[in-house]
């Protein structure tokens, strides 16, 4: 794997002390449990078998480490971010609580990806990327079992490229991608690399639209099992 990495001066995620600060409350376990890392772990629950390795791409603190842990879930866990700060975040405070070396926490990106894992959550990254299709891509040829997708999805495609407000107050000259896919198209793409995939209502929003920063998101699920 390359670890490329988001230059800092430009990388909004570095540059949010709040968010940070929330990610850090929720890898000490001190913020309530996200409903769709909990979604994601009732997915895949029977889809695992012991020694099963998973990657948790765009992975922020590593928090959802915990869902998984704390139900017993026999699986290999790893994250991937291109953030270091986070990356950083993970091994300080998941390293330190769980038997987990500071190693399964990677710094780069995934674009990057060319190394393979049983299983793999993406949820709440490609909506904020330019566009899904290369990362989407290199997803889906590191997925040796199954793939969950948690973004926004609706009938045709709008990119939205922002500024937020939520950031430090002298890095609001950056913006922020906040783009909704069409649903067919992310799923015929998913077909075309060999998956079968079905859609899963979001339990945090119920198909209800959900305003983050001011701007509609749909939050929906796509499940993609290789096929064999």
């Amino acid at each position: 794997m390359l670890y490329r990495t988001a230059n800092p001066l430009w990388n909004p995620w570095a540059n949010d002390r709040r968010l940070i600060e929330l990610y850090r409350r929720r890898c000490r376990q001190e913020s309530e449990e996200m409903t769709c890392a909990a979604q994601a772990v009732d997915i895949l629950k029977n889809k695992v078998v012991s020694g099963d390795t998973l990657l948790d791409a765009g992975c922020g603190g590593g928090y959802y480490f915990w869902s998984f842990e704390t139900r017993n879930i026999p699986i290999e866990y790893f994250g991937l971010d291109y953030t270091p700060r986070m990356i950083n975040l993970a091994r300080e405070e998941i390293c330190q609580k769980s038997v987990l070396p500071p190693q399964r926490f990677i710094l780069g990106t995934i674009e990057d990806l060319d190394i393979q894992f049983d299983h793999i959550i993406c949820f709440n990254v490609l909506t904020n990327s330019p566009h899904y299709a290369l990362p989407l891509e290199r997803l889906l040829l590191s997925t040796r079992k199954c793939i969950l997708l948690r973004e926004s999805l609706g009938e045709k495609l709008t990119i939205r490229y922002t500024s937020d407000e939520n950031l430090d107050k002298d890095k609001r000259h950056m913006r922020v991608y906040h783009n909704t896919y069409p649903i067919e198209e992310v799923i015929s793409f998913m077909e075309d690399y060999g998956f079968m995939v079905s859609s899963i209502k979001d339990l945090r929003t119920n198909d209800e639209v959900e305003m983050v920063c001011n701007i509609p998101h749909w939050w929906n699920i796509l499940v993609g099992r290789r096929y064999t």
